[in-house]
């Protein structure tokens, strides 16, 4: 079988490591990915963290609203696991530049101008896709910059939601398009990928940590004819090239 299949490393890698660290996005390259998804914030001092929770709580040493700490304070803790440092998008786009490509998904609505001018000064604008759940936002990203890729995450959408696209794009009637749509893996079927092709949109999957058997999930959803495959685990990005390898 030969596929173009995105394989993207969710926040890097979940697997053995510490998300959304610069640690989790090299193990993700070594391990074969052509993509590493992250999440970005803000803090007090307008500074841009990779993060994926407002908070500090779940995955640090620390605790407290990111958006009420200057980086300066946010620098004193790490990753809960193994201390790694809580990221700036600077560091990691200068650090992996020309080594693997960006997936950003932005948490925050009013971050869009920040980015695309952090991205634009690294000039990494063919090499990233802004995903978030909010479609006014990427409408903005996408009319500012029309050849800029864009995901649309449409799990906890907030205004198209799946329903209402699998309606509209099954009739051909969707307003915007997005170059892609990520949905959680339990709710992707072959309607979801159909209709996405349809409408010339790259269908993306996401969320395989809590299954016994994710691999067996990926193989189907990739027999399906899925886009891109967002790995929570690093290992996994090896075992499916070498099975694609033998199909």
């Amino acid at each position: 079988m030969t596929t173009k299949l995105l394989f993207i490393g969710h926040r890097g890698t979940r697997a053995n490591t510490d998300e959304n660290t610069v640690e989790a996005f090299k193990k993700a390259l070594e391990f074969g990915a052509n993509w590493v998804e992250f999440d970005v914030r803000k803090t007090k001092d307008e500074k841009i963290v990779i993060i994926h929770d407002s908070t500090l709580d779940r995955t640090t040493t620390g605790s407290g609203l990111m958006k009420n700490l200057d980086y300066n304070e946010v620098l004193k803790y790490g990753t809960k696991n193994h201390k790694y440092k809580i990221p700036l998008l600077t560091e990691t786009l200068k650090n992996l530049k020309g080594r693997i490509k960006f997936m950003i998904e932005l948490k925050e609505d009013d971050l869009k101008d920040i980015i695309l001018d952090l991205v634009k000064n690294y000039n990494l604008l063919d090499d990233c896709i802004f995903s978030g759940r909010n479609l006014t936002v990427l409408e903005y990203i996408k009319s500012a910059y029309p050849n800029s890729k864009i995901c649309y995450n449409i799990t906890k959408g907030l205004e198209l939601k799946i329903g209402d696209f699998l309606t509209l794009g099954k009739l051909k009637m969707l307003k915007f398009k997005p170059d892609m749509i990520s949905l959680r893996s339990n709710l992707v079927n072959v309607d979801f990928i159909n209709i996405c092709h349809a409408n010339n949109i790259k269908s993306l999957a996401w969320d395989f940590i809590s299954y016994n058997n994710p691999l067996s999930i990926i193989k189907s959803m990739i027999n399906m004819g899925i886009d891109g495959i967002m790995f929570d685990d690093h290992r996994n990005i090896v075992k499916i090239k070498r099975w694609l390898e033998k199909t």
